[in-house]
């Protein structure tokens, strides 16, 4: 398993990524011992493409995946009553694609499939989710990219809320959808974090981690070692992605999760960075 940190690509993407220009949170990410940076993209064709991969050639970082969910704060869903509004989702799930396709990364469906409590009603909502999901998975497998849909937590939304129900709309979308998991909702949601990994077995193609408290993994209640047992136990050998508040500052909860994190996936604590960039 490797190590990522949640950044923003755009300006306030997602709140859930350090205040800072993504150069600089990219080389701390690097210079804290972290091999990849999620980005959490608001429109991808605000992006520039070219020196974002040099960007992250440089850091030798890699882009493992792209978030979207500033999509629906901007009102576009794959559930929303407004036709319009769900065709300017599953573009914008497609830029994403697009963008997804040049870095090497899976892109993330997280909010942007919707609610049902925003007029269709949860039957109805769930049938769109599948179909558009199904269209974008289509479009991303010509292009070699995978879709992530992420249970979350009732109390962001009405859709979709454990590792159960993502499998059951991962499978009517088709192959091209897995499972990204977080262990913030997971620890609200599930019964037992490590059942439902072991639950979801090969379907988890990516991992978020924050603690139960929303901070740097090892700051709450979390046992981390049995999400990472359980994972090896279903062969997940790809991306822990921090997905964290950062407090007291960003330095301090990259410093936090790497050592927390690093040991249980097998890095010697003599190797983790004192602050010099990973080689």
């Amino acid at each position: 398993m490797k190590l990522g940190m949640v950044v923003n690509a755009t300006p306030g993407a997602t709140p859930l990524a350090a205040d800072l220009a993504l150069e600089e949170a990219a080389a701390l990410a690097a210079s804290a011992g972290f091999e990849g940076v999620e980005l959490a993209v608001a429109d991808p064709l605000h992006v520039d493409v070219s020196a974002l991969r040099a960007m992250l050639s440089g850091l030798r970082l890699q882009a493992p995946a792209l978030g979207t969910g500033a999509a629906y704060d901007e009102g576009l869903s794959l559930s929303h009553p407004d036709p319009s509004r769900r065709a300017g989702a599953m573009a914008r799930l497609k830029a994403h694609v697009d963008l997804g396709s040049a870095l090497g990364a899976a892109v993330i469906v997280g909010l942007i499939r919707g609610r049902a409590s925003d007029g269709l009603g949860r039957d109805e909502a769930l049938r769109l989710i599948a179909e558009h999901l199904g269209e974008v998975a289509a479009y991303a497998a010509s292009l070699g990219v995978r879709l992530l849909l992420e249970p979350i937590n009732r109390y962001e939304t009405d859709l979709i809320n454990t590792v159960e129900d993502a499998l059951a709309e991962a499978e009517a979308a088709g192959g091209n959808v897995g499972l990204l998991i977080d262990t913030f909702h997971m620890n609200i949601e599930e019964r037992r974090i490590a059942e439902s990994v072991r639950a979801a077995g090969s379907r988890v193609w990516h991992v978020h981690v924050a603690d139960s408290n929303r901070l740097a993994p090892g700051l709450g209640h979390l046992d981390f070692r049995e999400v990472v047992d359980a994972l090896r136990d279903v062969g997940y050998d790809r991306y822990l992605s921090a997905e964290i508040l950062h407090r007291p500052d960003a330095r301090t909860a990259f410093a936090a999760t790497y050592m927390h994190l690093a040991p249980l996936i097998g890095v010697n604590r003599g190797q983790i960075s004192g602050g010099s960039p990973r080689r």
